[in-house]
């Protein structure tokens, strides 16, 4: 079948089951004959038959039907569809646990990805905060790292010596390039960067971090020995 004698109809229920459809971008990328007023009214009317679920304004997904009901889509699925192949990161409570740098769990999940349009988009308890920029696992590691460190005086029960051997772990892959291309696309406190700094000098890891800082300026970073007493 041509692609522009397709129906709007087909080419929702075409999706695959669970699989994020962010409408517009299925639009703008399908040869539909139909106009996009009668596109978004087709997909008004599946999702009043249940045919598809809307997730949030201008997010759908086809659920999956059994002989026992429907079933929604996981959080892991949603997760996935905005960090997976390099699209974003995790960030907050999951990824402190990830690292092993606190037992707290939060029901509210963080995320950083390119996917999302807008600057910010909610799902639920899922937050996802719009990121420009290539997601190598240099720049994950230290986007994860200056993520830890500016909420260090808030992470509930920080575990000081995992901190201790995450930080000593991150000194052995860390550059100022990956540093300064991050700092060029997201913006983190000077107090973040100074802590970041003092961390990478007490191991013995020299850095350039210092430009981005005010030799006048008395940040204010934990003592060293408080991280390190114990390595």
């Amino acid at each position: 079948m041509p692609a522009n004698t397709q129906t709007a109809k087909e080419l929702v229920l075409g999706q695959p089951v669970h699989a994020i459809i962010e409408a517009s971008v299925l639009y703008t990328q399908s040869d539909l004959a139909a106009s996009e007023i009668s596109y978004y009214k087709t997909l008004d009317r599946l999702e009043k038959s249940g045919d598809v679920i809307r997730l949030s304004k201008g997010l759908y997904y086809r659920p999956k039907k059994t002989r026992y009901g429907t079933v929604p889509i996981g959080e892991e699925q949603i997760i996935n569809h905005f960090i997976s192949n390099n699209r974003g990161i995790m960030v907050g409570y999951r990824m402190y646990m990830k690292n092993g740098l606190t037992t707290q769990i939060s029901k509210r999940v963080e995320l950083l990805s390119s996917v999302v349009r807008q600057q910010r988009r909610n799902i639920g308890h899922i937050t996802i905060s719009k990121i420009s920029m290539e997601l190598t696992p240099s720049v994950i590691s230290t986007i994860e790292t200056f993520e830890i460190l500016q909420n260090y005086h808030t992470i509930e029960d920080l575990n000081i010596p995992a901190l201790a051997e995450y930080l000593y772990s991150f000194s052995k892959i860390y550059t100022d390039e990956t540093a300064a291309y991050i700092l060029a696309h997201r913006t983190y406190k000077k107090s973040t960067i100074a802590f970041l700094s003092h961390c990478l000098t007490h191991l013995g890891v020299s850095n350039d971090l210092g430009k981005y800082l005010s030799p006048l300026s008395n940040y204010r970073i934990p003592p060293m020995e408080a991280i390190f007493a114990l390595t």
